[in-house]
């Protein structure tokens, strides 16, 4: 039989239930940093690396054919195409590689290799 709840518990008491679990937070501060970490490598945006190769928005439109407006929302949007990627890319002079992980088993991929194929 199943048991119904009608309350909800306190958020203090379910915080305090699983801070009680011996060992839970052993390696928190670890897991701090890591997360730290991947929050510092996920800044940095399209608009750094474009920095760091010394061009501007307007530069980089002419390198790629297009209107400066049209970098400042490419440097803006969350995902895009491969290819504009690689042409952005191409256009700062930066190269890249895509990483792909399945279990242990890692593979190394040049981005001009996966967008050559399509």
């Amino acid at each position: 039989m199943t048991e119904k709840h009608d309350q909800f518990a306190p958020a203090d008491d379910v915080f305090e239930a699983l801070e009680s679990i011996p060992g839970l937070n052993d390696d928190r501060d670890e897991r701090d940093a890591a997360r730290e970490q991947m929050e510092r490598e996920h800044a940095i945006g399209l608009a750094t690396i474009r920095q760091v190769a010394a061009l501007t928005q307007a530069e980089v439109a002419r390198k790629m054919g297009v209107r400066q407006t049209s970098i400042s929302r490419l440097e803006a949007r969350p995902d895009m195409l491969l290819s504009t990627l690689k042409a952005y890319f191409d256009a700062v002079g930066a190269e890249a590689t895509v990483t792909i992980r399945i279990g242990n088993v890692e593979h190394k991929v040049a981005l001009d290799e996966i967008v050559g194929r399509a």
